[in-house]
């Protein structure tokens, strides 16, 4: 019977074992952040860091190579990152680790680098701005200092050298106080020479002088404590990190949240904001509704779909755009002239794009607003540039001459038509629909085409003709 339970004890300890060995793996994630820090990037993150969890990762690798970007996507990484304890997180900085780029770094449990890449500069700046002296505001700096030190603070980095980072006029020193070596700023420097003899203090090197940012290499980094290692390559960092290749999860990023990053690109979301209001204005100066119309409608609801699914636009600003939308659809389809619901359609469509560009319109971050009032003004500088290729320079070029007709068939040269409109020549009718500029007028009793001679005529207007070329009726208001 005791054999019997020995038995039973053994194989019950066995499979605990099995089930430890089993569910502690050493499987790791090698994660890539490269190119602008944008919402789309915080959303992929998200959903890295979601499956590390429920699939018990032991540790994630962000591969780092990015000159920085937006602000509130970093702040949303750096919470991932927080929130994804106790899996032990590592940056690896291939390239470069600059602005929101160093503050994710500082946000990861270890920092490892690559030769030749770089960590810091991050001031944080408003993109396009062309005056340097406005690109920041005292409190964007106080907030943004103050997050890379807590950052720093909680995973055991260096707290001058983080905010050296982001405060040009923050001057650090390498000093050797006794035995003990220090990165320390002015004013720590000076408390020290009160509490201990001038002998006992020494300044080894200015790490950063005032006017300048913080931005070290990978071996300074190691050398200031910055950085635990310098590697070669992939390979090395695995072993430094104690990981087998064999364990090795490489994430990459769907198509679809390429999409999302591409739709939400500092360049691209202002590019379809123009090419959208442009085919708007374009549907404006024809009749009806065509392809111009549909494009722009098309563009724009890009641009919401892409600021959508970062989780900038909700459905307040969609509605807030689809109402407009609709006014506007009602003052070219529904409503004669042009009046209050076509203003509002446009005022509408104007306000919901603002405030989709803003993650917290609430609030009113001015960073936030900086950055929108950029993507919407880029945005302006685009469509002005189209419409001026549009409706000054590409009539001019040989392609619209193919496309469009611009000869006429005049009577002098021999054409005749097969309707002849001369009769109607001076005399007055009414508009039945509004001329824009194309659209129906009524003269004695028959209703015909007419076009107006470039002037918008509303419904109801009594208008003569002025001339008639072809088959073409073209009329003037009285």
């Amino acid at each position: 019977m005791n054999e019997i339970k020995k038995a039973i004890c053994f194989l019950l300890v066995f499979l605990s074992l099995g089930f430890v060995s089993f569910t502690n793996t050493k499987s790791f994630y090698l994660v890539p952040v490269r190119g602008a820090i944008d919402l789309g990037l915080a959303s992929f993150i998200k959903r890295v860091f979601y499956e590390a969890k429920e699939n018990k990762i032991d540790t994630v690798i962000l591969e780092i190579d990015t000159f920085g970007g937006r602000a509130d996507a970093a702040l949303d990484i750096c919470k991932y990152l927080e929130e994804i304890k106790p899996i032990k997180t590592v940056a690896f900085i291939h390239g470069n680790a600059w602005s929101a780029g160093a503050l994710i770094a500082l946000a990861c449990q270890k920092i490892i680098m690559a030769p030749g890449s770089s960590i810091g500069s991050a001031e944080p700046r408003i993109l396009g701005s062309p005056n340097q002296d406005n690109l920041t505001d005292e409190k964007i700096v106080s907030a943004i200092r103050a997050k890379f030190k807590s950052t720093a603070e909680a995973n055991g980095y260096p707290v001058n050298l983080a905010i050296a980072m982001v405060d040009k006029d923050f001057e650090i020193k390498l000093v050797k106080l006794k035995d003990k070596i220090m990165i320390l700023n002015d004013q720590e420097i000076e408390d020290i020479k009160t509490q201990y003899k001038e002998q006992d203090l020494q300044i080894i090197k200015t790490i950063n002088p005032k006017g300048k940012l913080l931005n070290l290499t990978a071996l300074e980094a190691k050398e200031l404590g910055l950085a635990v290692n310098v590697v070669e390559d992939k390979k090395g960092l695995f072993r430094y990190l104690g990981l087998e290749e064999k364990d090795l999860i490489l994430i990459k990023i769907t198509w679809s949240e390429l999409l999302v990053r591409f739709l939400t690109h500092p360049l691209i979301s202002p590019l379809l904001l123009a090419l959208g209001f442009l085919g708007l204005i374009f549907e404006l100066r024809i009749p009806g509704w065509g392809l111009s119309g549909t494009l722009g409608i098309i563009f724009l609801s890009l641009f919401f779909w892409g600021h959508y699914l970062a989780g900038l636009a909700n459905w307040t600003e969609v509605l807030i755009f689809a109402l407009g939308v609709i006014l506007l659809l009602l003052e070219i389809f529904v409503i004669p002239g042009f009046g209050i619901a076509g203003i509002a359609g446009i005022v509408l469509i104007t306000l919901g794009i603002f405030l989709g560009l803003l993650k917290f319109p609430l609030t009113l971050p001015q960073l936030q607003i900086n950055r929108a009032l950029f993507t919407f003004g880029y945005g302006v500088f685009i469509l002005i540039l189209l419409g001026l290729v549009v409706f000054k320079v590409f009539p001019k070029t040989r392609l619209y001459r193919r496309l469009v007709l611009l000869s006429s068939e005049k009577k002098e040269e021999g054409f005749k038509s097969a309707v002849s409109f001369e009769k109607y020549l001076g005399k007055k009718g009414k508009s039945l629909t509004a001329l824009r500029p194309v659209g129906k007028i009524e003269i004695d009793g028959e209703i015909l085409d007419a076009t107006s001679e470039g002037d918008f005529i509303e419904k109801d207007k009594e208008v003569r003709v002025i001339n008639t070329s072809g088959n073409q009726i073209i009329v003037k208001e009285v």
